[in-house]
C-alpha cells in the first residue's frame, strides 16, 4: 500500500467495526470511538484469519519497527480477547507473511538478507506464534 492510501475492512464477525488500515497504523473505528491496535514502519500486510479456532478472525500482518535498525516481524493481534502476539527476533532474522492457497504462510529469513532459513505455515499453538513447517499446500 502506498504511504498516503487508507483501506477499510468490515467483517460480519465484528458488527459494528470498521478496520482501517494506513500506512503505519491499525484501527478499529466504531460509533464511539478509534482506536489504534498497532503501529508499523510501515504496515506492509493485513490478514484476518481465524488462527486461534473460536470462529473470529485475528489480525495478521507483517510490519517493520526500528528506527536505524529496522527488522521486519509478524504482528497477531486478537481483537476478540484484545491481545496482541508478535514473531520477532531482532538483528537474526526477518519474518513475512504470504498467503499461498487457504494458508498464511511465514518466511523466516537472514536479518537483512535475502538467504531463507523456514517457511511453512502460520500457526497459533499453546499462546505462541509457531511456523509449521510439514503439511504446507502449495
Amino acid at each position: 500500500m502506498s504511504s498516503d492510501g487508507i483501506r477499510e475492512y468490515n467483517l460480519d464477525e465484528f458488527s459494528g467495526v470498521t478496520f482501517r488500515w494506513h500506512y503505519v497504523e491499525l484501527e478499529a473505528v466504531t460509533d464511539e470511538e478509534i482506536v489504534t491496535l498497532y503501529t508499523g514502519m510501515p504496515i506492509w500486510s493485513v490478514y484476518f484469519y481465524d488462527l486461534t479456532g473460536d470462529g473470529n478472525p485475528e489480525i495478521c500482518s507483517t510490519i517493520s519497527y526500528g528506527s536505524g535498525m529496522i527488522d521486519n516481524r509478524i504482528i497477531i493481534y486478537d481483537y476478540t480477547s484484545g491481545i496482541s502476539y508478535e514473531l520477532s527476533d531482532r538483528g537474526n532474522f526477518d519474518y513475512v507473511l504470504n498467503m499461498q492457497g487457504d494458508s498464511l504462510v511465514v518466511e523466516k529469513r537472514v536479518y537483512m538478507q535475502d538467504e531463507l532459513v523456514e517457511s511453512g505455515e502460520l500457526v497459533f499453538l499453546d499462546d505462541t506464534i509457531q511456523i509449521k513447517t510439514e503439511g504446507l499446500r502449495f
